[in-house]
Order: C-alpha cells, then sequence, then structure tokens
C-alpha cells in the first residue's frame, strides 16, 4: 500500500546521492592533478632576468631594475614566437579555485599549428542548462551540446541539444530545443532556430554584460484525446550577466523571456495564441577550476486543453527549476548533470507528489575550432 511512496522517495535520494558523487569525483579530480609544468612565459623568465643584467636571477625582488623590462619583453617575444604554448597556458584551466572565468580568445588559425593545441582553448559556453547567458561561443567556434533525462518522473524520458557556431565575437547562429510544458503536461522541449547577439560593452566588476537572443520557433505536435496539436513557441530572450571582483568564484545571471506561444489542434477546433512575459534568473558557482555549480529557476509556456470541457486550448506558464553540476573534462569537453523540477499547483491538494514532476538529466558540450580546423586543413580562414 505505501511501497510506491517509499520507491518515489528511494528514486529522489538516489538523484541527489548521484550529483553529489559527480561533485566529489569532480573536487578530487582537481585535487588530485600534479602542479602544471611551467609555461612558456614562465619558463623563460629566469633566463631573461640573467641575460638582461649580466648576472643570475635574483628572485628576492625581481620586479627591481631593468631585469623586469628585460623578462617581459623575452616573455612577450616567447608569446608572439608560440602561440600554441600560451593557449595551452590558459586553455587547460589550471588556475587557483575561485578565480575568474577566462575571457575566451581565438584558437591559433595558423597553417602549421600543431592539432593538439587547437582545442586547448580557452572555451566559452553561451548557456547555464536551458537559459541563455550574455556570452557566445566565440569567432570561428561551433559549440555541440546534448543532454537526455536518465530517470523522470511519470516515466516518460525525453531529450534536448544545442548546435551554435560562432562569425564572430558578439554573436552567434543556433538550432536548440527550448523550454516548455506541453499538452501532456510534461516538460517536453521544442525546437526553435535563432540567433544570439552580446553587446559590445566594456566589462566591468558590478557592471552587467547584457545579451540578446532571438528564437523563431518550429512546431512540435502531441497527441491528444484522438487529435494531434502543433505547439510552437517563439522566443526573444533579453539577458544579463554580473561578475563582481571581490567575488570571484560567484556569477549571476538573469533576465526576461517574451515568448509568442501558439496550440493549433489539427481536427479542426479554434487555435489559441497568446504572449508571455517570463522572469528568468541563475547563479554559477565554481568549486574548483574545473567544476562549477549552476542553477537556474525560470517560468516557462504551458499549453492545456480538456476537450470535453473547452472549445479551444489555453495557455499559461509553469515554474521550472535546476539544479546540478557541470565539470570541464577536458578543455573542449564538459560534462552535466543536473536535477530538475517543475511546480504544477501554486495550492497543492494532494501532498508533495502532486506539486512537482522531476527528473535527472545528463549531458555533455564539445567545442570544436573549426575555423582553425579549416586553416590548418585548406588555408582558408587563417590569421
Amino acid at each position: 500500500m505505501h511501497r510506491r511512496p517509499l520507491l518515489l522517495l528511494a528514486w529522489r535520494r538516489s538523484a541527489l546521492a548521484a550529483i553529489v558523487v559527480l561533485g566529489a569525483v569532480a573536487h578530487g579530480a582537481a585535487a588530485g592533478q600534479a602542479v602544471p609544468e611551467p609555461s612558456a612565459s614562465t619558463a623563460d623568465t629566469a633566463p631573461a632576468n640573467a641575460v638582461g643584467t649580466g648576472d643570475p636571477a635574483t628572485p628576492d625582488d625581481p620586479t627591481q631594475g631593468p631585469a623586469a623590462t628585460d623578462a617581459a619583453g623575452a616573455t612577450s617575444a616567447a608569446r608572439t614566437a608560440d602561440p600554441s604554448a600560451s593557449a595551452n597556458a590558459v586553455g587547460t584551466g589550471a588556475t587557483e579555485p575561485g578565480a575568474a572565468s577566462a575571457v575566451p580568445g581565438p584558437s591559433p588559425r595558423r597553417a602549421d599549428a600543431p592539432l593538439g593545441s587547437l582545442f586547448r582553448g580557452p572555451f566559452q559556453s553561451s548557456r547555464l542548462f536551458a537559459m541563455p547567458s550574455a556570452d557566445v561561443v566565440g569567432a570561428y567556434m561551433l559549440s555541440l551540446s546534448g543532454d537526455a533525462s536518465l530517470l523522470e518522473k511519470p516515466g516518460i524520458l525525453t531529450s534536448a541539444g544545442v548546435i551554435a557556431i560562432g562569425f564572430g565575437d558578439i554573436a552567434q547562429l543556433e538550432y536548440r530545443h527550448t523550454e516548455a510544458i506541453g499538452i501532456t503536461g510534461l516538460n517536453a522541449p521544442v525546437p526553435a532556430v535563432g540567433v544570439q547577439l552580446k553587446l559590445p560593452l566594456p566589462e566591468r566588476s558590478g557592471v552587467p554584460a547584457l545579451g540578446v537572443a532571438f528564437r523563431l520557433g518550429v512546431p512540435r505536435s502531441e497527441p491528444l484525446a484522438g487529435t494531434v496539436i502543433d505547439e510552437t513557441v517563439t522566443d526573444l530572450y533579453l539577458v544579463g550577466r554580473l561578475r563582481f571582483a571581490s567575488l570571484p568564484w560567484l556569477t549571476l545571471h538573469g533576465g526576461t523571456r517574451i515568448s509568442s506561444a501558439k496550440a493549433t489542434p489539427r481536427d479542426g477546433s479554434p487555435a489559441e495564441q497568446r504572449t508571455l512575459w517570463l522572469p528568468t534568473a541563475g547563479y554559477e558557482l565554481d568549486m574548483t577550476a574545473r567544476a562549477k555549480i549552476v542553477g537556474e529557476i525560470a517560468l516557462a509556456p504551458q499549453f492545456q486543453w480538456m476537450p470535453s470541457v473547452s472549445a479551444r486550448p489555453t495557455i499559461g506558464h509553469g515554474l521550472l527549476g535546476r539544479l546540478g553540476m557541470r565539470w570541464r573534462v577536458l578543455p573542449s569537453i564538459v560534462l552535466d548533470g543536473s536535477l530538475g523540477y517543475q511546480v504544477d499547483d501554486a495550492a497543492p491538494t494532494e501532498g508533495f507528489d502532486a506539486v512537482v514532476k522531476w527528473d535527472i538529466r545528463l549531458g555533455a558540450e564539445v567545442f570544436v575550432p573549426w575555423g582553425a580546423l579549416a586553416c590548418r586543413a585548406v588555408g582558408a580562414f587563417c590569421d
């Protein structure tokens, strides 16, 4: 009699335990890394001091005298002669925990660039989980990401993906699945194509970076009561990202999603269309140089229809939340796992199980420097 609630409770505890284990593994991997070898700039600093002054390097006060000037010149020359070494030093993410996120720079687009150096980054994601950020993937860059539900109540599994290609430092084209709650009551992603822009403003501590994303909805079909309903969601996102120099481990995100949602039954019943203003917010906490906790909460369009009660569908909004971890296992590969909740009723009458539906999703994001690869292969898009 009480077996089903106990099983649901066990699944939820297993879900939370899985995310905790993922975080522990990420933290242990970062803590157990060997001390990185000196980068090209560090390795060349001491010899530069010796050459610049004619005396052995003096580590007691390396900022005094002409030695520092000569060292800086030698370091700059070393980076100019070997850009791949500089990309390696930055792209591996070998920074102290809590350090501010690196500003992405282009991969070396040279015909003679070593293949391995092209995938050392740094790389910048343009999303949290479902929410876009005020960033783009970068010039001559391709991002492929996807996730799927590992477990879900009430047991219908879903998947979603994003393909984003950058042609400049402020814009990207993309195909993605955007969040919406379907006629059947499930958070089933809706396909869309669009463009995302980052406003070219100087970034300062305490001053938000701003972005705009437009997504043109592609119809998705759902069967219901012997008929089929075509659901379409077209979105305009206005988002911001905020960082503080005093809290380099924290990044805040917020914005508004303006959605034009439409439901069209194929049985000839009247269609319904509505424009919704939906707030969204999220945050990132840097736990190590390679792992971060990510959370987001947002209102999303919700389609509803009971043919026996109403002649046409109705469109409202539902509350969606997601909490999980993103772990950069390699500079160009990020794994993520998250636990999501969907709130169905603000005034439940049947206990906790009537309030939410939940799912566990696992996914990954892979960055491909297509411009650098094209340069190396055929000599196109080179610096």
